[in-house]
Formats: structure tokens, sequence, C-alpha cells
């Protein structure tokens, strides 16, 4: 046993792998194919206790630097006024803030940017791995965390692929120091809701894009799933360069003419507080809801994990039953919300 690991994925389960593993005396090495730092495009994520704890104990966090505690929950009817009011603190932090905390807790000459996985074999005594520009790497294991798009789960299980789950994400941040005196007096200190018919949004406070969590440099989070037929998927999908994008189209890419028939829908559905937080937000995004199972995740010295093995279906009340919330723990999906 050469008592080393590879680990193909450097975004948030590659990283906190990788960290368990050096901790425990392995020599774990992370590959990344994104030749730049990630970004976090502002996703919002409500904090688990499990990931809280991995922050503090691995990352050197303090426990009010990892996120802004919230004390209220109420949904919104039509006119704008609570139809549900309630204490439930709750713990909201971002994508980019638990990245730039995971990446900074691993040794960076052993976190490998621009490095392609094209292959692997294994046997009885280890793996071996190729990457593109790299001699072939050989460990006692291989860690496929490369997300929804996965060349080791491609490999092992050519016929497991995502599937479109009927409906998208769209997601965009308002800076809190931008935003108006309504919006502000309404999501504030609150996890907020507004049902419609077949269709949901909520909000949440975030720290800032540097993961500032003091007021007044936080960032107003917003996810709102819509039902969308997958015949008009691709081109929704394709962004202002004339690209298609399989699993996210970035903000700034979303084309004009879906935006327009999106603020119309917005003006119909919307209570006045989620509409001006609609047209407060500068640059939307969006992303198509995925499911994904594989069977197992371990085979022989090859394990998958985070979004390569599993994509946990976040919530929509309507045309879908509702699924998990839009969480990261233990048991919740650990790579690439926002990738």
């Amino acid at each position: 046993m050469r008592n080393k690991a590879i680990i193909a994925g450097g975004s948030l389960g590659g990283l906190m792998t990788g960290i368990v593993m050096k901790a425990i005396g392995v020599d774990a090495h992370i590959y990344e194919r994104s030749p730049k730092v990630l970004d976090d495009r502002g996703a919002g994520i409500v904090l688990q206790a499990e990931t809280e704890t991995f922050l503090t104990q691995y990352a050197g966090l303090k426990p009010e630097q990892t996120g802004v505690w919230l004390k209220y929950r109420q949904y919104l009817n039509r006119q704008g006024t609570p139809d549900s009011y309630q204490v439930m603190p709750q713990l909201m932090t971002s994508w980019g803030l638990i990245y730039r905390a995971l990446r900074g807790a691993f040794p960076n000459a052993n976190y490998h940017e621009g490095v392609a996985l094209n292959g692997f074999s294994q046997t009885e005594y280890g793996v071996t791995a190729k990457f593109e520009g790299e001699d072939d790497l050989t460990a006692d294991i291989l860690v496929g965390a490369d997300g929804s798009r996965s060349f080791v789960r491609r490999k092992l299980m050519p016929d497991v692929k995502p599937h479109y789950a009927g409906y998208v994400a769209w997601r965009g941040v308002v800076p809190e120091s931008l935003a108006s005196e309504l919006l502000t007096k309404t999501f504030v200190d609150h996890f907020t809701f507004q049902q419609m018919e077949r269709s949901h949004i909520l909000c949440y406070l975030i720290p800032g894009p540097e993961g500032e969590t003091e007021p007044g440099k936080r960032r107003i989070n917003w996810v709102w799933y819509w039902n969308v037929p997958e015949a008009e998927l691709p081109k929704l999908m394709t962004g202002v360069d004339g690209r298609e994008r399989n699993f996210s189209v970035p903000p700034g890419q979303v084309r004009g003419e879906w935006l327009k028939k999106q603020d119309a829908i917005a003006e119909n559905v919307f209570c006045p507080q989620f509409l001006e937080l609609w047209r407060a937000t500068e640059t939307p995004f969006l992303q198509p809801i995925l499911d994904l199972a594989v069977p197992h995740m371990v085979q022989r010295r090859v394990v998958l994990l985070g979004d390569a093995a599993f994509i946990p279906r976040p919530p929509h009340r309507g045309k879908h039953r509702q699924g998990r919330s839009e969480c990261l723990g233990s048991r919740t999906r650990l790579a690439g919300i926002s990738r």
C-alpha cells in the first residue's frame, strides 16, 4: 500500500475528501479540470450542523464566520403579507464561502488546476490514472468527485446519466447595500417563501462575495423553481454567446427574450416584494434540475461521491413532489451547486 489517493474534482466534495484524507495521513492529491479558481455565482446554501462542524474543525473558521443567522420563517401570500410567520433560527451560507474555506485548508502543492482526467485502470493492487499533460499516476484509490458530468462515472457506468426532472431553478442575488427599504424590511432576518400554482420562490440572506457576514455587506439570495417543458430546454439553455449548456446558464448569458418572458410571468404571480427582488437582480441565471442516482458508489478501488454519484432533487410544490431541501450536510450533495 502506497497510502496515496487521487481525487478527480476540486469542488466541495473533492476538497472535503482531500482534507479528511490528509488529516489521517493519506497523501491525497486533487486534480481539478477547471484552469481557474471556481466561483459561486451567488449560490446560497442552508448550512447543516455537520458542515458547520467541518468548517470549524478542519477549515479553521470561527462559528460566526460560517454564515448568516436568520431569526424567522415566513410564507407570503399574493398581496405580500405573511400567511405563516414563526420563530425558526437557521444558519445560511454560500457556496463561495465554503469553497474558499476548504481551499485554504488544503495544501496548494497537492491541488492541481487545469488538469482533466482522461483515463484510468485498476487492479487488486492499486489504480492508475491518466491526466492531460501529466505522467501516469498510481495510488491506492481514485475518488471521482468530478461533478454531474463525471468522467469517472461515465467510464464505470456508461448507461447511468443525469435526467431532466421537468423544471429549472432561476437564481440570483441582490447586494444588501443596494436593496430598497421594502426588500430589506421583508427579507433581512427572514427565510421567506411564496407558494404559487405549480411553483414557488424562496429567499434568504447569504454572506457577501468575500464571505462578509456583517449587516450591509451581505447578499439577498433567491431561488425560483419553474416548470419548463423538455422540448424548450435546448433554447433556454443557449446563452447570449450561442453556446448551448447542459448544466447551467451563468450570469450574463441568459438571453433577453427569456428574461422578458420570465418577467411577464413574475409580474403575474409574484407578490410585490418578490417582484421587486426579481427586477432588482442585475444578472439572473438558471440551472435545470436533474435526477441522478448510481447503483453503487464503490467499484473495487474507485469511489464516486457528490454530484458524480447522486443529485438530490430540491423541493418543488406542484407538478413534482417535494424533495430534498436546499441544504449541504452529511447526506446531501457535497459538490457543484453552481459550477
